[in-house]
């Protein structure tokens, strides 16, 4: 999982701490090990304060109760330390973009979501401003949305691409 945030102003209004939850809690109760990465590593800028996330949601109860799951949204890895062959998918959370101020970040994520793609990999990319053109043909591997409910929806899809018998031409 992959948590960007731009900055300024789309930082405020690009993560959502209650969709980043609900999303790790869909593809850790499926059995998939979650991996979250950030530009920056660390603590994430999500927007609002986490104080949102003690609703009573299944999510949040799942999430408050689970060390480990606070643990690795609290203490996100580099990008740099992501290896594309090391994963079977990934999901883009946050706001992808090509803003002077996040060129190197935005070029990171980039770059590790093209070589997923590049590698058979399914990729969802949540954002409500969406700036990512892979080359090639990635049919049924590039998911994209922006809906409030996007973070969920792309979990399940993720796990779905990742159920789904491969043809020859992908073994």
């Amino acid at each position: 999982m992959i948590l960007t945030a731009g900055s300024g102003e789309r930082a405020s209004r690009s993560l959502s701490f209650d969709q980043v939850i609900e999303a790790y809690c869909l593809l850790q109760d499926s059995g998939m090990e979650v991996v979250i990465a950030s530009s920056q590593g660390g603590n994430p800028p999500f927007r609002g304060a986490r104080k949102r996330s003690k609703q009573t949601t299944a999510p949040n109860q799942s999430f408050q109760s689970d060390r480990r799951a606070r643990d690795a949204i609290s203490d996100t890895l580099k990008l740099g330390q992501i290896y594309p062959e090391e994963f079977d998918a990934a999901i883009c959370i946050g706001v992808l973009e090509q803003h002077p101020a996040d060129i190197a970040d935005a070029e990171a994520a980039h770059s590790l979501l093209k070589a997923l793609l590049a590698a058979g990999k399914p990729v969802a990319i949540v954002s409500g401003e969406l700036e990512f053109s892979p080359q090639g043909s990635f049919e049924g591997l590039l998911i994209t949305g922006a809906e409030i409910r996007a973070p969920s929806l792309a979990a399940k899809a993720i796990l779905a691409a990742l159920a789904a018998p491969k043809a020859p031409s992908q073994w």
